[in-house]
Parts: structure tokens; sequence; C-alpha cells
């Protein structure tokens, strides 16, 4: 998924138009989200259903999962939503 399915994003990655390295752990937390948002829990091999290979979760998981439960907590108790810019982390 790609960040404009998810306009509302409270958590995000700082990437240029050059410089994209962070768009795959972006995709990946927005799987994660949507895979515990339909199902209440997201395990690494859920994300084979969501089309990312064994690689891509080896690598990413730790990051994409940490900014997914970042990304909920804040969704949950409220925290962004009076704001009009995102909270971004590099």
């Amino acid at each position: 998924m790609t960040k404009a399915t998810h306009p509302h994003r409270i958590v995000d990655q700082i990437t240029t138009a050059t410089d994209k390295k962070y768009e795959p752990v972006a995709r990946m937390a927005d799987a994660i989200i949507d895979t515990r948002l339909e199902s209440g829990d997201c395990l690494p091999q859920d994300l084979h259903a969501k089309g990312f290979t064994h690689q891509d979760i080896t690598a990413l998981w730790h990051f994409a999962n940490a900014l997914a439960i970042i990304e909920l907590k804040c969704r949950t108790n409220g925290i962004g939503s009076s704001y009009k810019r995102e909270v971004r982390y590099a």
C-alpha cells in the first residue's frame, strides 16, 4: 500500500523524490496495521499473503512492526488527531 491509500498516517518516514529507501518499510507497516485491524494480530508469515517475500520480511519486519505499533497506539489514543502535520521519523 502506498501513502495515497493511508493519507491520515500519523507516523511516517521521511523520503524524497530520489530517495525512497523507507518506502518498503512504510508499505510493510501499512500491511501490518491492516492485518491487525482485520484479524487482531499480525505475524511475519502473514505478510506473504500481502505480497512480501521472505527476504523483505527478514530485512524489514522489526522496523515496520515497530512503526505499526506506534501508529496504532497513536490512533487509539487520539494522538495527532488535532494536528495538521504528521509526526515523522527518519
